[in-house]
């Protein structure tokens, strides 16, 4: 399990790989536009999957709506 970005899309430059590796084979690199993206030292890392779990992309859950009627604990009853 190594986070591997193979589209710029999939990768917001967080860091939060960079941050986690136990094993600091996570290096940011610059793109051809200034932009900082992951580049794993494959030969260092130990598959731990830190770096997936903690992904803001490849974790990202869309936060449900609430569709149900309002609710106000204080209403006065008639």
């Amino acid at each position: 399990m190594v986070i591997e970005i193979t589209e710029k899309i999939n990768c917001c430059g967080c860091t939060a790989c960079f941050n986690i590796c136990p094993k600091k084979c996570i290096s940011m690199q610059p793109d051809e536009e200034g932009f900082l993206y992951p580049v794993v030292d494959k030969k260092k890392c130990v598959n731990c999957g830190l770096c997936e779990k903690v992904c803001p992309i490849l974790n990202y859950k869309p936060i449900e709506k609430n569709t149900g009627g309002i609710h106000c604990p204080h209403e006065k009853s008639e």
